[in-house]
Parts: C-alpha cells; sequence; structure tokens
C-alpha cells in the first residue's frame, strides 16, 4: 500500500471514528463523571483498524458511578456489547500481557456499523496516572506519520498487533528512538 494510500485510509477511519462517537454521543455521557477526551489514533489520525480510544479524566476514583454508566451505554443505538474490567485494583503480576495497560478502570464497548464492527475503548483514570499515553502522536513530520503508518499495518495481524506490540510502541519506537523500518521496529521491540 502507497503512502498516499495508507494516510488516505487513515484520514477515512478517523472521519467515521468521530461520527460514531458524535452519533453515539458518548462523550456527553461521559463528561457527567468525568473530563473525556479522544486519545490513540483517531487523535493523531493515525488508524489502521476500527478502534477508538478515549481517556475519561476523574478527580477522584468512583468505582460506583462508573459502573452506574452501564446501562446507560448498553441502551446506546449500534452497541452490541458492554464490558467492564478493573485495571487499577487488579494484580497485574499473575499476567503479562496486562501488565502494560493503564492503572484504571475499564469500560469496552462493540459498536455494529455498516462498515463492520467497531471497538471503544474507554479509561478511566486521574490524569498523572495515565500520563504516559498523553500528547501521542503530535508534532509529528510527515515522515514519522508515515513510519508509524507502515509498522502499524506491517504488524496488524487478524484481531491485533503480532510480536506482543502495543499502539504506544509505534509512537515510542519513531518518536523516541528514530526507527524508521521494520527491522528497527522488530530490534526495538525486542530490546524494550
Amino acid at each position: 500500500m502507497s503512502n498516499i494510500e495508507l494516510i488516505n485510509e487513515a484520514k477515512k477511519l478517523q472521519q467515521e471514528a468521530k461520527r460514531i462517537l458524535q452519533e453515539l454521543g458518548l462523550m456527553e455521557i461521559l463528561r457527567g463523571i468525568s473530563e473525556p477526551k479522544i486519545v490513540g489514533s483517531v487523535a493523531s489520525g493515525l488508524m489502521i483498524v476500527k478502534d477508538i480510544d478515549v481517556h475519561a479524566y476523574v478527580k477522584e476514583y468512583d468505582l460506583p458511578k462508573i459502573l452506574n454508566l452501564m446501562p446507560r451505554l448498553a441502551l446506546l443505538p449500534t452497541i452490541q456489547k458492554v464490558q467492564f474490567s478493573n485495571f487499577r485494583e487488579l494484580r497485574r503480576d499473575y499476567k503479562k500481557d496486562k501488565a502494560h495497560l493503564p492503572h484504571a478502570y475499564y469500560i469496552g464497548l462493540r459498536s455494529v456499523q455498516s462498515s463492520g464492527e467497531w471497538k471503544v475503548d474507554i479509561w478511566f483514570a486521574k490524569k498523572d496516572d495515565i500520563q504516559e499515553y498523553q500528547g501521542l502522536g503530535q508534532g509529528l513530520t510527515d515522515e514519522q506519520r508515515q513510519t508509524i503508518l507502515k509498522l502499524k499495518k506491517l504488524w496488524y495481524v487478524g484481531g491485533g498487533y503480532r510480536d506482543g506490540a502495543m499502539g504506544i510502541n509505534f509512537y515510542n519506537a519513531v518518536l523516541k528512538h528514530q526507527v524508521k523500518t521494520a527491522q528497527e521496529f522488530r530490534r526495538y521491540l525486542k530490546d524494550k
């Protein structure tokens, strides 16, 4: 896929993601108990999959308030699934593939659209507890944007990234470690 095709595909996915959020009224619902912000690939415009990330910044952790949102979210049009996970208090050492996740409460949604199923990840956390994920993709050069898109596309298989890669790895590799090729990214993953 050419650079232009990758960028056009990413823009199209970004536009649809924003339309879905608007259609669901999700940000307004979340504003009732938090300060929501679109983050990740929707914010950066570096999308290759139907995945929307939202940080719902809270002043204090209030699990009952968060759980009370679930019935309302389940009744939204196009929502097929609502799932809660406690990554704030859960022991993380028993499962290595969860150790990198934010120490936060999580609600995951699945929205069925004409274009297919979309995943919406909502992380409830204090800003200080989720700083590592803020501002990814801001101030990128065109070359960095293209590199991130190419690497994401190369690493995405089926339902996720291979070799244990996470979305944040692509940004960190390119921005902080000047990774430019698949071989360099492979080495970055091995060394991290």
